[in-house]
């Protein structure tokens, strides 16, 4: 996945498109408030969906799974305020814990008996992380600063009424800017890619995509060539069921099928380095993904497909709010 931290020099802008940095109807569209710019125009018939701050885990990652959600929002009764975000990836990292890196056990724990509070908070019970919270009224600006402070999900109040937000997600202002905005330009910078073989324990995926804080990776085979991905949600295949995260992931995701990799059951986006970035969002928007595997053809040995990297929701609106951040910080030096 790529490091948004240089996404700045990795981005290529075509010259025939508008670049975003110096234009004026860029720097508007920063200034300008969200609900000014209707972006939750959408969310407002849609429940909220949120959790308690003293609800099992076990009970909160089910309700993420079957809304398909990767975070959610956090209540506590007790202070009556959101705390904090509750994130897939949370799960992912306990369950890796409880592995060495033999893949032993190394502790069993029983999941009834820990809530999100017990996750996530410290040893003086402070959480570890506030909920990202911002108003209507706040800028786009704001909005792009806590995506690039690796929120996936932002808070937005709408009103005095603590209960009346909205969850505002990457992926819904991918779908915004397909219809509004220009396009950037593509990725050109090749960069080492992320990636599991299929043989490998379906514990040794989560502990990857773990170490390296990231949501999902493409899942090869010995030649190199893409069979599949898994992603943080994938964890829900468990169950929390220990032995099944000893499994090989030809046979995670398929039992009973052998070692030969089946045709995934989930639609991979894949796209050429050359793809303009307005048609790769456009594509992310369409299909609802979190990522698109760049790739290159190899004839040899029968391959098609060898990615050579992965670009997400994140990498985009991170490259985003780099371009923001220079074209503010240009405007106050102007």
């Amino acid at each position: 996945m790529a490091d948004i931290s240089n996404l700045r020099n990795d981005l290529s802008i075509n010259n025939a498109d508008l670049e975003l940095s110096k234009s004026k109807e860029f720097q508007s569209f920063l200034s300008k408030s969200i609900d000014e710019v209707g972006l939750v125009r959408k969310l407002e018939r849609k429940p909220l969906v949120w959790l308690d701050a003293d609800d099992n885990i076990l009970s909160a990652f089910d309700e993420l799974s079957a809304q398909e959600l990767l975070s959610a929002p956090v209540f506590c009764q007790i202070s009556k305020q959101w705390v904090t975000i509750l994130d897939i990836k949370d799960l992912v990292k306990f369950v890796v814990s409880l592995f060495d890196k033999d893949n032993n056990l190394v502790e069993n724990i029983g999941f009834e008996q820990i809530s999100i509070r017990t996750l996530l908070t410290n040893k003086n019970g402070v959480f570890k992380r506030q909920c990202p919270m911002i108003g209507k009224n706040d800028s786009i600006f704001n909005l792009l600063d806590l995506f690039y402070k690796k929120f996936h999900r932002v808070c937005i109040a709408m009103s005095d009424n603590q209960m009346d937000i909205k969850v505002f997600s990457q992926l819904s202002l991918i779908k915004w800017m397909v219809k509004n905005l220009k396009s950037l330009g593509l990725f050109k910078k090749d960069k080492p890619l992320i990636q599991i073989d299929h043989k490998k324990l379906a514990i040794d995926a989560f502990r990857l995509l773990a170490e390296n804080n990231i949501y999902g990776v493409p899942v090869v085979n010995e030649n190199g060539e893409l069979l599949d991905n898994i992603s943080v949600i994938d964890i829900k295949y468990c169950k929390m069921d220990k032995a099944k995260l000893l499994q090989p992931l030809y046979e995670f995701f398929y039992p009973s099928v052998g070692n030969a990799y089946p045709i995934p059951l989930r639609d991979m986006i894949v796209c050429a380095p050359q793809t303009k970035l307005r048609e790769a969002m456009g594509r992310m928007a369409a299909t609802k993904v979190h990522r698109i595997f760049l790739v290159k053809e190899v004839v040899e040995a029968g391959i098609t497909q060898v990615p050579i990297n992965v670009i997400s929701v994140s990498d985009i609106v991170g490259a985003i709010a780099t371009i923001a951040g220079s074209s503010v910080l240009k405007s106050l030096q102007d």
